[in-house]
């Protein structure tokens, strides 16, 4: 009799587990979609086998039977994905734990994208934490973005801000995008002020998006407001998310400028965009001299049409360059630029009134 009432505790039970399991999931939103895609491979570099020797199969079979920690990562690599060997994504798992007890980079963040995406089995978002921060400790961007993201939503780790934006710093200072897309989030959504808070308490009751520019823009200047340039760019983040179209220019600047150490050309451009999108001369030029570079993704119909907008107002080297394309164009690349011309001029706020 003292047992009758046990099949319906274990199913509330049960149906609470499936709760919290459902909650910690949402909780993780950030690492959703993360797969076999994510797994990375080592760059072998061992003092009998230089850097520029040949990798064969000879050269993998000494170093793995030499116990080589990369090795046996990209062995792991090659068994989760089941790349010219049977998949095994058991043995994946083993060769991931074998080579992260050697400090291996790689390897803890591929434990940390095994257990965040399930690949290895059920989601575990604490052993996933747990392998991401062995993996930024070493310094590894993606895994402190990583790791900032899981403090910040509560994700197999204590929710705390602190943390979140310790990491986000971390991977900030590398010119890891969404790290600093993370920390400009935080301070715009949680109210917390960064270090230079001090600047920011002084602009009170100036909207948010000057009130970051200007930050932004006295940011470095002085005693006692010194900032890296990954600071500034997250306030200039900040200001152009809030809608500062001068800011979205500066940030674009900005990237362009540590592009070819850091690989932000692209997001350079999406900051040139928004800004040239709302009519600063400036970034449509440079926009119009992304779209004309030399290429398979050479498009000289929008290069002639962001180069003309910024002539209109001014802009003496995108009259210059647009001039000069003409003579490239064929007559139907021309009327193609003359009619998405006439399209994009509808958008509003793309030239000023007085340059129509």
């Amino acid at each position: 009799m003292k047992y009758r009432n046990a099949a319906p505790a274990l199913i509330i039970l049960a149906a609470l587990s499936a709760v919290g399991a459902a909650a910690q999931d949402n909780a993780c939103s950030s690492l959703e979609g993360m797969g076999l895609a994510d797994l990375r491979k080592s760059k072998i570099v061992d003092e009998a086998h230089p850097a520029g020797a040949p990798q064969n199969d000879r050269f993998f079979s000494e170093l793995a039977g030499d116990g080589n920690a990369a090795v046996t990562n990209n062995t792991g690599v090659d068994r989760a994905t089941g790349n010219n060997i049977e998949r095994n994504v058991a043995e994946a798992l083993n060769c991931f734990s074998i080579s992260a007890r050697q400090s291996q980079l790689e390897a803890a963040y591929n434990l940390g994208v095994m257990y965040a995406s399930g690949l290895g089995g059920k989601r575990d978002y604490a052993q996933a934490a747990a392998w991401f921060k062995e993996a930024a400790d070493q310094g590894d961007s993606q895994s402190q973005y990583f790791l900032g993201n899981m403090y910040r939503e509560g994700c197999g780790a204590p929710r705390s801000i602190a943390e979140a934006l310790k990491w986000y710093r971390l991977a900030a200072e590398k010119w890891h995008i969404g790290a600093q897309e993370g920390i400009a989030q935080i301070y715009l959504a949680e109210n917390s002020l960064p270090d230079s808070g001090q600047k920011w308490h002084a602009l009170a009751g100036v909207p948010p998006a000057e009130a970051a520019y200007q930050v932004a823009l006295h940011c470095g200047k002085g005693p006692g407001n010194a900032c890296r340039p990954a600071d500034i760019a997250v306030w200039l983040r900040i200001a152009a998310n809030s809608g500062n179209i001068a800011a979205a220019h500066d940030l674009a600047q900005l990237y362009e400028q540590h592009a070819a150490k850091f690989a932000t050309g692209s997001e350079a451009v999406k900051w040139y965009l928004v800004a040239a999108t709302h009519g600063h001369a400036n970034s449509q030029l440079h926009v119009g001299l992304s779209y004309n570079t030399q290429g398979p993704s050479r498009d000289m119909v929008q290069a002639w049409v962001w180069l003309d907008f910024a002539a209109r107002q001014g802009v003496e080297k995108a009259a210059e360059v647009r001039d000069a394309l003409v003579g490239e164009m064929t007559r139907r690349e021309f009327y193609a630029a003359q009619r998405l011309r006439r399209d994009m001029e509808q958008v509003a706020g793309i030239l000023p009134r007085e340059s129509r």
